[in-house]
């Protein structure tokens, strides 16, 4: 069986659920995926997880991806060809992978997908299988509960009051029925809740009954302190475990903060060892302190953290310790997400850090700390899904870019200018050409305006320009910024450099769309000449040359 659940991702408490996981199951049976839908904290993934463990003979597959982003989703969907087997090559479109797992999915049984975290039915309508294809299951699970008239779906309450009580007693190894209980009523039968209290009282040997009167005091501490969609139950168990890894090790406390930053769930420990210059030597010490009180879980490589108890550890930070370890965090991230995206070995650490990378950055944006660390990251992922092939991620994330600079710089800066060229390309692929041209237009502005213009910045934007404005049918328009482009390369290069030769190759394509083969003729020769010297014959660029004087000499036969 092929298991691609992170190894710290099963909650080893889980408990109950029994009429949950039997509905499930029916539901799964009768075919079609099932939808797991309440507020956070409430365990619909450790349901989802349970269904799997116990089910673990009906699968040959296990597959969990994240599905709270659409940059994420897209890049674990993707990596799911890696456990199916299913060929490829390091620098395959991410596109082009998570159709071929689709594919694989529709015309195989025996497997079991997750979907974990989704928003809203849309953002799954490229991944889910088709309908009556294949033989596998999926579940999704969702803080949204508008699913109805889509797919199955069940609401996970919180625990019944005898199964949050058994609970209690199970974790702490206590038999102090009366105080199980009343803690179980207090804690609402938050799950998560319950979770942090038993392991807690688990650590420290407390017994149920001092717990639950510490519990009761701390709770009206706690109120109006705690974070949008927290519950204070939970807030009050989270303080008090808080309380003593403070008492016990300041690097528990330090390892939780950067990871307010990060994304929840395989955070690296490598990395942060080795990056966070506020994070002491013995973070190992700190892991230790935050897992046995149940606020981490992890392996020997990673560790995962609660998005609830994230929350609550930078709602309890200030102002300048929000923006000191945003600060860290983009530094960790960014001095590991690689510079080198060329070399291919570097992408399987980029995809593992692209949570953490989108985390950190946007932390950055709301807190708005410097630009220019924000700036390189987002630069560096939007760098990063371009070469994937995830366009529709690339322009999210150089939209975003584009803001911070602009805030930071100001619309007439020559960095801005380069974003608008960068996003202008993105949106060409994509198709969206008048927006594209739109970004072109003002690259070229912002260049233009420079108290000392760079002249080869301007060719690169105006024959991008041009090539937008061909394919928008504008000849007229192209040729004359391929004749810009052309005049700036040829006087800082020359005319026999590959660079002048590129620019020769548009325009003769821009002149026998628009009739002119003579004028056509004459620049693919130039540009083959150049090519087939420097380059030499079996470059792309010499047989594109070839090949279009060849298409110049069928035009002439026909």
């Amino acid at each position: 069986m092929t298991d691609f659940f992170l190894a710290h991702r099963r909650n080893p408490n889980f408990t109950n659920r029994k009429s949950t996981l039997k509905d499930l199951q029916d539901a799964l049976d009768k075919g079609g995926p099932v939808v797991l839908f309440g507020c956070d904290g409430i365990g619909k993934s450790g349901i989802a997880e349970e269904h799997a463990r116990i089910h673990v003979d009906k699968y040959d597959f296990r597959l969990w991806v994240r599905a709270s982003d659409v940059i994420i989703l897209a890049s674990d969907y993707a990596a799911l060809a890696e456990p199916l087997a299913i060929p490829h090559q390091e620098d395959s479109d991410i596109e082009d992978l998570a159709g071929s797992v689709r594919n694989w999915l529709e015309e195989n049984d025996r497997w079991l997908l997750i979907f974990d975290d989704a928003n809203s039915p849309e953002i799954l309508d490229v991944y889910l299988p088709k309908a009556g294809a294949g033989g596998g299951h999926v579940i999704i699970t969702s803080k949204n509960p508008d699913w109805e008239g889509t797919f199955a779906t069940f609401e996970v309450d919180a625990l019944d009051p005898s199964e949050a009580a058994a609970f209690l007693l199970s974790l702490t190894g206590q038999d102090d029925i009366a105080a199980s209980k009343a803690l179980a009523e207090l804690l609402e039968g938050n799950p998560l809740a319950l979770e942090l209290a038993g392991a807690y009282i688990r650590w420290t040997g407390i017994s149920l009954s001092r717990y639950l009167d510490a519990y009761k005091k701390r709770l009206g501490e706690v109120s109006g302190r705690t974070p949008q969609g927290c519950p204070e139950t939970l807030a009050a168990v989270w303080d008090i475990s808080m309380e003593q890894v403070r008492a016990v090790s300041q690097e528990g406390v330090d390892v939780l903060n950067l990871s307010a930053f990060l994304a929840p769930e395989d955070l690296p420990v490598d990395l942060l060892v080795k990056t966070s210059a506020l994070l002491p030597e013995s973070v190992e010490l700190g892991l230790t302190a935050l897992d046995r009180r149940g606020l981490v879980r992890r392996d020997d490589a990673s560790f995962s953290v609660h998005p609830l108890i994230q929350d609550l550890a930078f709602s309890r930070l200030d102002e300048e310790g929000r923006k000191t370890w945003a600060d860290e965090t983009l530094m960790s991230v960014g001095g590991a997400f690689s510079s080198y995206l060329e070399d291919l070995s570097t992408w399987p650490e980029c995809a593992r850090l692209l949570p953490h990378a989108l985390a950190a950055s946007k932390h950055g944006e709301e807190l708005g700390t410097g630009s220019e660390p924000v700036a390189l990251l987002l630069n560096q992922v939007g760098l990063y899904l371009h070469r994937r092939g995830n366009l529709a991620g690339a322009r999210v994330v150089l939209e975003r870019l584009l803001a911070v600079d602009e805030k930071f710089y100001g619309p007439g800066h020559s960095e801005v200018a380069t974003d608008l060229n960068n996003l202008g390309s993105v949106l060409r692929v994509l198709g969206d050409l008048v927006e594209a041209k739109e970004m072109f237009e003002r690259a070229l502005a912002i260049e233009e305006s420079q108290e000392t213009p760079d002249r080869l910045k301007i060719a690169t934007r105006a024959n991008n320009l041009g090539t937008v404005l061909r394919s928008l049918g504008d000849l007229g328009g192209a040729l004359t910024q391929f004749e810009r482009a052309l005049a700036i390369d040829r006087d800082a290069y020359g005319p026999n450099h590959f660079k002048t030769a590129i620019r020769l190759i548009n325009l003769g394509e821009v002149l026998q769309e628009m009739g002119d083969l003579d004028g056509a003729k004459d620049s693919y020769q130039r540009a083959f000449q150049v090519f087939e010297q420097f380059l030499g014959p079996g470059h792309h660029y010499t047989q594109r040359a070839r090949e279009n004087l060849d298409s110049l000499s069928q035009k002439g036969s026909d």
